[in-house]
């Protein structure tokens, strides 16, 4: 199975190096003879994407379907659960500020998937004998605005939130970076969710409620910011995520 990918452009790695690993990883694995290859993409990955984001993806996903490997294309969503990046650093926003400015008002969509879910689609797939091309998704809906009032409740706290043109949301989440010193969210992110691209089509894969996972782990969300630059290319990267 593989997970492999980068979120950003960073220390010389970004998505046109991921493409090129996981064209080394695909053929190391024809090489290898491996029986059955699970690659993890993202909903609606594109060729015809100008963000390099979902771009990249879909070459990876054009080069899977190419190997003459059997395999299975799994495409999640936004993936609920521990240590969660996007939701986990929302809640933690939320803590901390009163106010919260959400991006064009928050009406773009998305269709999350709980982190269970979603391993339980990959090993079905993975135990499937056909090659496959699927969403990853739950079963529930919400705009971006309902999402982040979701997560609000399920810490216990009540903020005001208020629309703000895309701009002013990313100015001011610069002048967060700038403590945190990570990349909080980059424009090509913004587009994504504005664009809806976290949102499938296809029927729900998914059986868990988010809204659910939410409200009883609402004590743990956002204690702590989650640094994904840290994570990925600081002293974090050698240590592992585990689930409390």
């Amino acid at each position: 199975m593989s997970t492999y990918w980068v979120r950003l452009n960073h220390r010389g790695k970004g998505f046109h190096t991921a493409v090129a690993d996981l064209e080394m990883l695909v053929a190391a694995a024809k090489r290898a003879g491996v029986g059955r290859l699970v690659h993890v993409s993202v909903s609606n990955a594109s060729l015809d994407s100008k963000l390099g984001y979902y771009h990249g993806k879909a070459r990876v996903d054009e080069m899977v379907r190419r190997s003459g490997l059997s395999h299975a294309i799994v495409r999640p969503t936004l993936v609920v659960g521990p240590s969660d990046v996007l939701s986990s650093n929302i809640a933690w926003f939320l803590r901390r500020f009163p106010v919260f400015p959400v991006p064009g008002g928050g009406r773009c969509r998305l269709s999350p998937i709980t982190l269970d879910d979603t391993g339980r689609v990959i090993a079905d797939a993975a135990e499937s004998a056909d090659d496959l091309d699927i969403d990853a998704a739950g079963p529930e809906v919400y705009t971006f605005r309902q999402y982040v009032e979701l997560l609000a409740r399920a810490c216990g706290l009540r903020r005001l939130l208020f629309g703000a043109p895309s701009w002013l949301s990313l100015a001011t989440i610069r002048v967060v970076e700038l403590f945190v010193r990570d990349v909080i969210l980059t424009r090509e992110e913004l587009l994504g969710l504005e664009q809806e691209l976290l949102l499938t089509h296809a029927p729900p894969r998914g059986t868990e409620s988010v809204e659910k996972w939410l409200l009883d782990n609402g004590d743990s969300l956002g204690q702590r910011y989650i640094n994904d630059i840290h994570r990925h290319f600081g002293a974090g990267a050698s240590t592992a995520i585990l689930r409390p």
